[in-house]
């Protein structure tokens, strides 16, 4: 008995360039909804002609003005541009997290100008990390356009497996009930264990689904979702921030303003203090 598993590049693909790209710069920013950046000539000759811009928004979104018209970008988002095309960009949500990388490559899988919408991964939030290390570092610059390629490809080698795959987040139908349910939740102290028993599947497959379509764990899903109405009361009513705690079952004061502070990266007192300030309230 004899078992082969093999491939074969076809001619045509081996004629196709490879994706070697020179990474120039990346960068991990947090801003807010004031943060607003008009790009000079003198920034854009700093950089070689051929320089592209890939952009992955995280959290928020932002509006991206380019010499072919504006561009809004979503959480989840990723976005390739010419660097030389880009005119200002600014934030449209009150947080706004995103990574920008420029790098040039003679060739690249991927459309310009056009949002694509891929589910954010620990994997790929753990090879941009190691970019800003190894970056700042005196280590080769091989290594770190290495490390672009795999980040590059671990966002968007997603959407050519989704003709493969069956089903998106979107489209996952239990997935979505999952996700509805988590909301009706977020006041009461849901655990995985609980969410398992709920759809009648074990822990370790609840925890392949939400890795697999939302490329998180369930219980940072859940955490996710009490985050996200922490800030909404936050922002939207006067109630203490104790009392806010008190209602999402958090622990403590102090357990909710650490997982908080990582979420949105400042305090819930900050955050309603610069909504304060926006609406002109002292």
């Amino acid at each position: 008995m004899y078992h082969n598993k093999s491939f074969f590049i076809d001619s045509q693909k081996r004629a196709a360039k490879p994706f070697a790209p020179t990474l120039i710069s990346a960068y991990k920013i947090v801003t807010d909804s004031s943060y607003f950046h008009i790009c000079d000539r003198k920034e854009v000759m700093q950089y070689p002609k051929n320089t592209l811009a890939f952009i992955r928004c995280i959290t928020g979104k932002g509006k991206i003005y380019t010499s072919h018209g504006k561009i809004e970008i979503n959480e989840s988002d990723a976005l390739l541009l010419r660097f030389d095309d880009i005119l200002k960009y600014k934030a449209e949500s009150p947080i706004w997290s995103y990574r920008w990388t420029n790098f040039c490559a003679d060739s690249c899988n991927f459309e310009l100008n056009k949002c694509k919408q891929y589910p954010i991964t620990e994997y790929e939030e753990k090879i941009f990390d190691n970019i800003l290390l190894y970056g700042n570092s005196d280590i080769d610059n091989s290594y770190t356009n290495a490390l672009f390629v795999e980040y590059y490809f671990s966002v968007t080698a997603k959407n050519a497996l989704d003709s493969i795959t069956t089903q998106t987040e979107v489209k996952n139908r239990q997935v979505d009930d999952m996700c509805a349910f988590i909301s009706q939740k977020v006041y009461s102290k849901l655990t995985v264990d609980e969410l398992s028993a709920f759809f009648q599947i074990t822990p370790r497959r609840l925890h392949q689904i939400f890795s697999s379509e939302l490329g998180i764990s369930p219980k940072q899903y859940i955490l996710k979702k009490k985050m996200e109405e922490g800030y909404r009361l936050i922002v939207q009513t006067s109630m203490p921030i104790c009392k806010i705690s008190d209602l999402l079952c958090f622990s403590s004061q102090y357990h909710f303003t650490c997982d908080y502070k990582k979420f949105f990266n400042q305090t819930p007192m900050q955050t309603r203090n610069f909504e304060s300030s926006l609406n002109g309230n002292t």
